[in-house]
């Protein structure tokens, strides 16, 4: 399956929560990037997490001749070498269980030159069928106790844009701003209402493609609570992605900050810490009426 939806929803987590439950662990309900449980789990052969790139190819999940030391150390010479996936599935087919490789960003690989032929073993019906490898000409199975976790930012790249037979081989599962995750508030400023007001403003004006997810307004997996945290959310991390996704528009910005940005510059305005939580709360959370007239 492949987990997706604006960056800061906490696509990742989810997907090593999911591995630890499916590897018959407890799910860590803090940070699970800091857990012991995770660290050991990643430790071992059972979950492999990876993260693709645009020069991600074949050789690093399948396999592929990578330059190796020649034994006296003076050259380099060609070697077969299994890729990531190749070891996975070699080490599941030998065990009754549960084997898992999550894929970060898995929209920012070349799919269909990273799994290749491998397309057609991905499906649940296809897995155990034997696939002749073109490099090596070895024989080649995915086993059914092989699992792929996926995360995509839609903010980066659309669903729509992935490759058809990759789409049609995945179970999609959107994961959107929970504001629930962010009950608490910063002085006047209702941190949840200022998340579904700010989102429902972007997905107006841009997309909800590019709304901002909960873990934004997050500081160790609990709501800010400072003004200090909040100002520090606000113009390090919300601002700059806003200004990102509205480059070289000035009016959509504004659109979507209001009063916020200033009429001289056009840029956001710089505002004192102290007082940062109230002039969000005046713009996103005065009233019904004031993201109408926004």
């Amino acid at each position: 399956m492949i987990l997706y939806g604006p960056p800061g929803t906490g696509k990742t987590r989810l997907a090593l929560q999911t591995a630890l439950v499916a590897t018959g662990q407890s799910a860590a309900l803090g940070n699970p990037a800091e857990s012991q449980e995770v660290s050991h789990m990643l430790g071992s052969d059972k979950v492999q997490l990876v993260t693709f790139h645009p020069s991600y190819g074949y050789e690093d999940f399948v396999e592929g001749y990578k330059p190796v030391d020649t034994p006296n150390g003076h050259g380099l010479r060609l070697q077969l070498t299994d890729g990531l996936f190749h070891n996975l599935c070699t080490a599941a087919a030998d065990s009754d269980d549960t084997f898992l490789l999550i894929i970060d960003e898995i929209n920012r690989g070349d799919l269909p030159r990273i799994f290749g032929e491998l397309v057609t073993l991905l499906e649940t019906d296809k897995r155990g069928i034997p696939l002749r490898l073109p490099i090596s000409k070895r024989t080649f199975t995915v086993p059914p106790n092989v699992r792929i976790i996926g995360t995509m930012n839609t903010a980066d790249r659309s669903v729509s844009h992935l490759d058809a037979a990759i789409r049609r081989r995945f179970a999609f599962v959107e994961i959107g701003p929970d504001p629930d995750a962010v009950s608490g508030s910063v002085g006047p400023l209702d941190l949840a209402s200022f998340l579904t007001s700010l989102n429902t403003r972007i997905a107006d004006h841009l997309d909800p493609d590019h709304q901002i997810g909960h873990a934004y307004l997050l500081s160790n997996s609990e709501p800010l609570a400072t003004d200090e945290e909040l100002a520090a959310a606000f113009y390090h991390d919300i601002v700059p992605l806003l200004e990102d996704y509205c480059v070289g528009r000035v009016e959509l910005l504004r659109e979507i900050l209001g009063d916020l940005i200033d009429q001289d510059t056009g840029r956001p305005a710089q505002i004192a810490v102290a007082d940062l939580a109230a002039a969000l709360a005046a713009e996103f959370t005065a009233g019904p009426d004031r993201d109408m007239d926004a």
